[in-house]
């Protein structure tokens, strides 16, 4: 079952990598930056949440609650990933052993960051929370929604 899922993962990457390849050529959309790409998606973030604030209207009762719930759903600096060479080196069980263990890294992360959002919601009044479901994760181009808004 790991082995499928690890496969489809796989697959799904290489089908969507050449998705995005060819895309935004003359509007500068699908020119990454390396070097500074963590600092990009932070920007992102924190200009979507400020924009989610705004929405949201809170009222200062919920301004703790708020607070609480940006630090724990803000992006990690810096996302370890698994080094290629490193795995290169590996034989077959033991790169699955080592994806297994970041995949069982990144679902905890992923587990921490679903309780902050179910806890931060649980405080919210009903208009606040269709707001948030239709504000809290922006749709993405390839979800639907038109790239320039």
């Amino acid at each position: 079952m790991k082995l499928k899922k690890l496969a489809f993962a796989g697959l799904l990457v290489l089908v969507c990598g050449t998705a995005f390849a060819e895309r935004g050529q003359d509007c500068g959309h699908g020119k990454v930056d390396h070097a500074n790409w963590q600092e990009h998606r932070l920007e992102h973030f924190e200009k979507h949440q400020d924009k989610l604030h705004t929405i949201l209207q809170l009222s200062s009762t919920q301004e703790a609650a708020w607070k609480n719930y940006q630090a724990q759903i803000k992006p990690q600096e810096k996302v370890e990933h698994p080094d290629v060479a490193e795995l290169n080196k590996l034989n077959t069980l033991q790169r699955l052993d080592k994806m297994e263990a970041w995949d069982k890294e990144r679902d905890a992360r992923q587990a921490e960051r679903a309780k902050a959002v179910r806890t931060f919601y649980a405080q919210l009044n009903d208009a606040q929370k269709k707001a948030f479901d239709e504000n809290a994760f922006p749709q993405h181009p390839h979800h639907g929604k038109p790239h320039h808004e």
